[in-house]
């Protein structure tokens, strides 16, 4: 596997509007990166990690994922839309997995998140804020995908509408 390294330009760094996508602060810094596989390339590329400075946030850091890779599943956005395609077509899941160049397990597991994926997708691309193109706001595309298909990861906090008056 190739190593590549995604870095910022240096105007990406004296323009850091990076807002925190559990509590849309904009009190952020960098704090270091990780590896990630980039699944189009089959290379290791680096994100940053970032620092929620606002006491009133629940989480403590978070990342901004590049435009092709989706929170938690790890796969291209792409990729679930070419799944998609090759399973209304009725090919087999071996097919599949050599189309995408995968093994037959993630293929068996990408085919429940597809169909999900494509439904959710139609809906909200009408009515959410990244619109038809969710390349154009990743961020606010990656959190709403990151918040319905994986709520558990994502902290409950208590309606302001319930609260007892005394």
């Amino acid at each position: 596997m190739k190593n590549t390294i995604v870095r910022n330009d240096a105007s990406a760094k004296q323009n850091l509007h990076v807002r925190c996508c559990h509590c849309s602060s904009s009190l952020t810094v960098r704090n270091g990166t990780y590896s990630r596989n980039d699944p189009k390339n089959n290379t290791e590329m680096r994100v940053q990690r970032y620092l929620c400075k606002s006491p009133e946030c629940p989480w403590q850091s978070f990342s901004v994922l590049p435009e092709p890779i989706l929170p938690v599943i790890r796969h291209a956005y792409e990729t679930l839309f070419d799944c998609y395609a090759m399973f209304e077509k009725g090919m087999s899941q071996a097919s599949i997995a050599r189309g995408l160049d995968l093994n037959r397990g993630v293929v068996k597991r990408l085919k429940k998140i597809c169909c999900k994926f494509i439904a959710w997708f139609n809906r909200e691309k009408m009515i959410a804020d990244w619109g038809l193109d969710p390349v154009k706001a990743w961020p606010d595309f990656t959190r709403d995908f990151s918040q319905y298909f994986f709520p558990e990861r994502w902290l409950k906090t208590p309606s302001t509408q319930h609260i007892p008056l005394y």
